[in-house]
């Protein structure tokens, strides 16, 4: 549950991240007696562990949100309604963004799981975006980590003078430790090929020339969680209706698996890739899930320069919007320009559509150049059955140097003659030590592709519409069901002494109105959401490595305003024990009446095994209290989740 307005007319201002699109928006009517509430909700989630993960990431927009558990009627009602109007979900938000009230909510773990669920599903531009987001943040107990990842996302997209920059900053900043000689080995093997491995350096072996290596990572983790939840309504005069829910809402096993074996020699270097994550479910009604993220075939031929990769492989450059089935192939024309074709067919997990899309597409890196520059142009065309689904023309341009990095990319769809996106993101250090950053984001939320218009539509075939609409009214519906989202941050961190850095960051943000269609209604625009956070961090107060963050943020937005405060620690208890911790406390008022409290502790313990195997148990608690004049409700959770990691 995300909210709860005083009308269905006026939700709360709220940006949702990118990877919840795919999520139905609806409405809970509630009723006691003469009294009408809503509840605006987004779902459904296949476990309790994704649901709350979603709520984490929403934490900084939509405070009030909370997980609920729902029974078979309530989904079967909503697939219903979908059949006959998809919920209006037309702009859901600004894609994940630059460091804001989330930080001190959480955040900064957020980002962390962000950013490492986008290396496991292949979505390193995601990656790169969540872990800088992540880095610009004052210093907190998941940066060290976090500038490790940058560095991989980086090594993993091709980008190898940037992932080069990266890993020498890591050990610039932390010189010693296990993780340091990992990163070192990282960097060395940067130099002679382009290196794509997990976390932690495989095993070479030689046979005629010829070496090959077997690298990944394979973990399971269950994760359990019970709920008690109290409701008192008032019914009458001084007459309370009282109701009590216990339930285990999470008990689940999830495996992910991320290997790859490459053949090299001196002219040849062949990878075979495979990344799955396999979800059993085990509470009544709660289903099992497998995606098979990655599965790919790849060919380099070094005297050339020319590559071919085959299999379902991740997109998110050159114009692409996510993973496919295809082929990308590349040749370097000269040492710093390299043309690039791709083609295949979009795979989506959570959109069922019942048209054909396939797509094609060319692109021309360039760099780096004067060891500063580098960019790329392309084109893509994606068709939808036998019309134009989305065709654009974009660029990305990049600068890095020692005292930081700027970005910036532009996506122009030439049929709806719309810009889709345009970012500029950037942090510098001066000469002070402090730190800056800044982001500026505007783009169609969801991104402009024909298929939209079946949203709300008996049917999901585009072939099938085009019996009743022109090519251009069905662009035009499209049109009336995207929205456009702006986001603008800025913040920075100084140290004040060896130990102590106090950090700042203010971030707003806008979603518009949609028109709607006849069959989908339009939505209100968010408004303005302003936030502004202030951190204090620690280094080294106990041990040489643990890393103390103190933070407290304000929030404000159409029709509500919020507070929370936030503390959290890693300290290393021994050469293979970290522990951490946190706390976060968070009270909300809404113009309606009501009010939201919430605290909840977390602890998280880990044992590094024989430099390959981790082990980690967490334990958590969360209580959640909302009250208004006629109704209360009061949650209480306790959840952990207990697991391995094996790097090979």
């Amino acid at each position: 549950m995300l909210a709860t307005p005083t009308k269905t007319a006026k939700p709360p201002a709220a940006s949702l991240p990118e990877a919840l699109r795919s999520k139905s928006l609806y409405w809970r009517l509630l009723k006691s007696g003469d009294t009408v509430s809503y509840q605006l909700c987004l779902g459904f989630f296949d476990s309790r562990g994704d649901a709350e993960t979603a709520r984490r990431q929403l934490a900084a927009t939509f405070r009030e949100a909370h997980v609920i558990p729902v029974n078979r009627l309530e989904r079967d009602n909503l697939a219903k309604a979908l059949q006959k109007a998809k919920p209006p979900s037309p702009a859901p938000g600004i894609p994940p963004a630059a460091p804001s009230a989330a930080a001190s909510a959480g955040g900064a773990e957020a980002l962390m799981a962000e950013g490492r669920g986008a290396i496991t599903r292949e979505d390193y531009a995601a990656a790169v975006r969540a872990f800088t987001r992540l880095l610009a943040l004052p210093q907190n107990d998941f940066t060290r980590d976090a500038q490790e990842f940058l560095g991989l996302a980086h090594e993993r997209r091709g980008d190898r003078a940037r992932a080069r920059l990266e890993y020498e900053n890591y050990l610039k900043r932390y010189p010693e430790g296990e993780d340091s000689g990992r990163v070192r080995q990282r960097l060395a093997n940067l130099r002679p090929t382009p290196q794509s491995e997990p976390l932690r350096t495989a095993a070479v072996q030689t046979v005629g020339g010829w070496r090959s290596l077997s690298f990944g990572s394979v973990s399971q983790f269950y994760y359990r969680g019970n709920s008690t939840i109290d409701t008192q309504q008032l019914v009458a005069a001084n007459t309370f209706d009282r109701t009590t829910l216990s339930l285990t809402d999470q008990s689940a096993l999830i495996t992910n698996i991320d290997a790859s074996t490459r053949f090299v020699d001196d002219t040849h270097d062949n990878r075979i890739v495979f990344r799955d994550v396999d979800t059993r479910n085990f509470v009544s009604g709660q289903h099992d899930v497998n995606r098979l993220n990655a599965a790919y075939y790849e060919y380099k031929h070094k005297p050339a320069d020319a590559s071919a990769r085959v299999g379902r492989q991740p997109g998110n450059t050159g114009g692409l919007l996510g993973r496919f089935d295809g082929a990308l192939l590349g040749y370097g024309l000269r040492p710093a320009l390299r043309l690039n074709v791709v083609g295949g067919t979009p795979v989506g997990y959570d959109i069922d559509i019942n048209s054909k899309r396939r797509f094609l597409g060319t692109s021309i890196d360039v760099g780096p150049l004067n060891q500063h520059w580098s960019g790329s142009v392309y084109f893509i065309r994606q068709m939808i059955d036998s019309i134009i689904d989305r065709e654009a023309v974009g660029m990305e341009l990049r600068y890095f140097a020692p005292q930081g990095a700027f970005a910036s990319m532009i996506d122009y769809d030439t049929v709806f003659r719309r810009t889709n996106i345009a970012t500029l993101q950037g942090n510098w250090l001066a000469p002070s030590k402090t730190a800056l950053n800044f982001l500026l984001d505007y783009r169609m939320t969801p991104t402009l592709q024909t298929g939209i218009a079946t949203f709300g539509e008996a049917t999901t075939s585009v072939q099938t519409l085009l019996n009743f609409y022109s090519e251009d009214e069905l662009r035009q519906r499209a049109l009336a069901l995207a929205a456009k989202s702006a986001l603008a941050s800025a913040g920075l961190t100084h140290p004040i002494s060896e130990v102590w850095q106090i950090g700042a960051d203010a971030r707003v943000s806008r979603i518009s109105h949609t028109e709607g269609t006849n069959n989908v209604p339009g939505m209100p625009g968010t408004g303005y959401v302003y936030s502004y956070t202030g951190q204090i961090i620690g280094i080294g107060l106990f041990t040489k490595r643990d890393v103390s963050v103190a933070s407290v943020s304000r929030i404000t937005g159409l029709g509500y305003g919020g507070y929370s405060a936030r503390l959290a620690s890693r300290t290393p208890l021994a050469e293979r024990w970290t522990l951490d911790g946190s706390v976060l406390w968070y009270q909300q008022h809404n113009d309606n009446g009501s009010d939201l409290r919430r605290v909840s502790p977390t602890a998280r313990l880990a044992y590094r095994w024989r430099n390959s195997m981790t082990l980690e148990l967490e334990a958590g608690a969360e209580r959640t209290s909302t009250r208004s004049a006629t109704n209360e409700e009061k949650t209480r959770r306790n959840f952990f989740s207990l697991g391995y990691r094996w790097d090979f």
